[in-house]
């Protein structure tokens, strides 16, 4: 549309007499333009209404309707997606459509037969003392390794005031668990709590709510009332699902580095109230003045502490060994193996007692889908004596010292049962099975003399005996107590050393205060190393072209999408979700730097990253494909969590290289992020990959969990470039508006 003034000019000077060939002239229009506003009676400004366009899925709305009204009556899981329409109107309707088209129409169609088109929601109301929970994701440094784990946030409303606790899992232990530490911390019960409809408190089902069995013990102990919001209707508990989130970007960004869980879960508490000391969004108190009162009305704690334990009665197999969920292995000793033995699922370990209550072995709780085996070696000390012959491949062999397994090697089957060579055979101390015992003096003689000098010396020097055993940490002086607080960093920071805990109890058994504390630094070095190690592997991996860092980034001329912050960019939140970046804008306005500074960051926090010149990259594919290795390249570069594929579009594909890049982006999606920069918009990447559905399928995922970051501004090469009067010492000498003419002229 041209500018009012012009229209009017037009009209004036039509009203004079001229032509409209002489107006398109004078004017710079065309003379249908001319004609278009001569003809209007009406120049009065007209609501923005968006008329909908015609499309070729248009003739198949109504039977789309038609399905998605059936799918009403039909299970969730058992409804249409989009992607089953589009199949469905291709091969019944023979429909020539896309699929990101239908994927549009079908989603229209929902908005408009939702109950509730305008997605707008009750404000809730909440009093003091009840609270809202839900679970969220975090990555911690667990014991040296990187470890996937769960932060339990129970919300105060009323305050706005969240208490977190770290949890390896969403099970009902872990969740009960979570609220007993969180009870202890507060000194008092919430009076209601609302849940998600999580597996770990209770499930809706068609008739109602199935709590869980602990779960509702725990309930009944404290006394308090639960609840469980709708099905996806999270926004009935929004403040616990926001306060998950900004836990998780507050406490847990930096990943922290945790080695005792319940002494990390400990402090969490106090540094969630930290965060309070700000004014309520709402209200005009501060967060904490309201917290107050939430906690003023909390219902009192029972006089005894629950339990939170699960007893299950299992069988264990013919190695003793006990396995849950079908995956993790616990042992117990070898005489019960083929019994009946009790099972104690706790939060963080495994109790295991015989069926009259005697306890047998306790082990640390596992998670995850891999496989896992915590069988202890010492409680298997006595199978080689009953089965000489599975020496060779024991699990005592594997962990005893290279000098005692090598000389148990060379011992027949019979002197490792006890059975001893011949001259043995007079010795008192081997009864008549070959076992050797105490070797005891006849009634009315005297010991030997090596027993009577062992007893004179122990009477001649107790105060040494003593001073051993203060010195050790085991009396009550300074030093026993920096033994006794410096013994549990040990065994953390040993166990992720895969130090064994035989050695650990041998060493602390020995050493004095200052040889802990040499061994301590000696294990802190060695972590710092590995993890320094470890970025540096990690950076070779990336293959960045040059090192490039975001301090100084200038981000004036990035735009970002509606509703997503620049905090949330260089927290790299999207890489857990799997989400996708698109840096869209014209060659030199930083898409590359901000890239690979992203990937910067990704690698100090330990993630695996991968970068790549995409048509460098189709080329390298298509050479592994020849040469039979593209298994092996799609393998490593599925290890990375964040990909960024450079320059994209900027050279055409041919359809072989087309669908190789294809299978690294669709084996992508949801499972790792990928941050594409680019100078080519969607609508002409069907030129890019010389096929109109592949891109189809393409844009539709990189959409799905994407977003697009337009960069605009000046060529920041341009600004600095030498060719244009710039120097390396400073900015160029001549004026500016020859240097922006230059610019142009080549650019142009």
């Amino acid at each position: 549309m041209i500018s009012m003034p012009q229209i009017q000019s037009i009209r004036r000077m039509r009203r004079n007499g001229e032509s409209i060939a002489s107006i398109a002239r004078k004017q710079h229009v065309s003379e249908p333009t001319v004609r278009k506003y001569l003809r209007m009676d009406d120049l009065s400004e007209k609501p923005p209404v968006r008329k909908r366009r015609g499309s070729v899925i248009d003739p198949y709305l109504p039977l789309i309707e038609q399905w998605l009204a059936e799918d009403r009556g039909n299970w969730r899981k058992q409804r249409h997606t989009a992607t089953r329409i589009w199949e469905r109107l291709r091969d019944e309707h023979g429909a020539e459509v896309s699929l990101s088209t239908v994927t549009r129409a079908v989603a229209r169609l929902r908005r408009e037969s939702s109950v509730d088109p305008g997605g707008a929601f009750m404000d809730l109301v909440w009093h003091p003392g009840e609270a809202q929970a839900d679970f969220g994701e975090v990555d911690v440094l667990y014991r040296g390794a990187v470890q996937r784990m769960r932060h339990f946030v129970l919300d105060f409303p009323y305050s706005n005031i969240g208490l977190a606790q770290l949890m390896p899992g969403e099970n009902a232990e872990c969740t009960c668990q979570a609220l007993l530490g969180l009870f202890d911390w507060l000194g008092g019960v919430p009076e209601r709590i609302v849940f998600d409809n999580a597996a770990g408190v209770g499930r809706r089902t068609g008739g109602g709510i199935r709590w869980t069995r602990l779960f509702q013990a725990f309930q009944a102990h404290y006394g308090f009332e639960s609840s469980l919001c709708s099905p996806y209707a999270g926004h009935e508990k929004g403040a616990v699902e926001a306060k998950v989130g900004m836990v998780r970007r507050k406490l847990f960004v930096p990943r922290p580095s945790v080695w005792n869980l319940e002494n990390f879960n400990s402090r969490l508490p106090d540094r969630c109230l930290e965060l309070g000391g700000k004014p309520h969004h709402a209200k005009d108190e501060e967060e904490a003045v309201l917290f107050a009162e939430d906690r003023g009305a909390l219902l009192p704690l029972p006089g005894r502490r629950f339990d939170v334990v699960t007893w299950k009665r299992m069988r264990t197999d013919k190695y003793g060994v006990v396995t849950l969920d079908g995956r993790h292995r616990y042992s117990t000793d070898a005489s019960h193996a083929r019994r009946d033995v009790l099972v104690g699922l706790r939060a963080l370990e495994i109790e295991i007692l015989d069926v009259e209550g005697t306890r047998l072995a306790v082990h640390p709780r596992a998670y995850g889908q891999a496989s896992t085996s915590s069988e202890d070696p010492s409680m298997q000390l006595a199978m080689p004596c009953n089965r000489p012959s599975a020496w060779p491949n024991s699990l005592v062999r594997e962990m005893l010292p290279d000098p005692l397994s090598e000389w148990l090697d060379r011992q027949n089957e019979g002197e490792r049962r006890g059975q001893r060579g011949r001259g043995d055979a007079h010795d008192p101390r081997i009864d008549r099975r070959g076992r050797r015992g105490r070797r005891r003096a006849p009634r009315g003689q005297a010991r030997g003399r090596r027993g009577t000098r062992r007893i004179r010396r122990r009477q001649a020097r107790p105060e040494r005996i003593r001073h051993r055993v203060h010195h050790h940490g085991r009396g009550r002086g300074r030093s026993g107590m920096m033994a006794a607080r410096n013994d549990d960093g040990l065994y953390a920071k040993a166990r992720s050393l895969f130090i064994s805990k035989a050695t650990m109890d041998d060493f602390t058994g020995w050493a004095t205060p200052r040889q802990t504390d040499a061994v301590y630094r000696l294990f802190d070095t060695e972590l710092a190393n590995r993890e320094r190690s470890k970025r540096e592997r990690l950076l070779r991996r990336a293959r960045f072209p040059v090192v490039k860092s975001l301090d100084g980034y200038d981000f004036s001329n990035v735009r970002l999408p509606d509703g997503y912050a620049l905090d949330g960019l260089l927290d790299l939140d999207f890489v857990p979700r799997a989400q996708d970046l698109v840096f869209y804008g014209r060659t030199g306005r930083g898409k590359t730097h901000l890239a690979i500074g992203l990937g910067m960051r990704a690698v100090e926090r330990g993630l695996n990253v991968r970068f790549h010149q995409t048509a460098e990259l189709v080329l390298q594919l298509g050479k592994a494909k020849r040469d039979g290795n593209l298994d092996t390249m799609l393998r490593d570069i599925g290890r990375a969590d964040l990909i960024i594929l450079d320059e994209f579009g900027y050279v055409p594909f041919d359809i072989d290289g087309a669908r190789l890049l294809y299978q690294i982006i669709a084996g992508s999606y949801e499972r790792r992020s990928i941050v594409f920069t680019t100078n080519i918009e969607f609508s002409k990447w069907g030129t890019i990959f010389a096929d109109d559905k592949l891109a189809a399928a393409i844009i539709d995922r990189i959409v799905h969990h994407g977003r697009l970051l337009e960069f605009t501004g000046q060529s920041r090469r341009v600004s600095e470039a030498l060719m244009f009067g710039r120097t390396s010492a400073g900015p160029a000498s001549g004026p500016k508006e020859k240097t922006k003419e230059q610019a142009g002229t080549l650019l142009d």
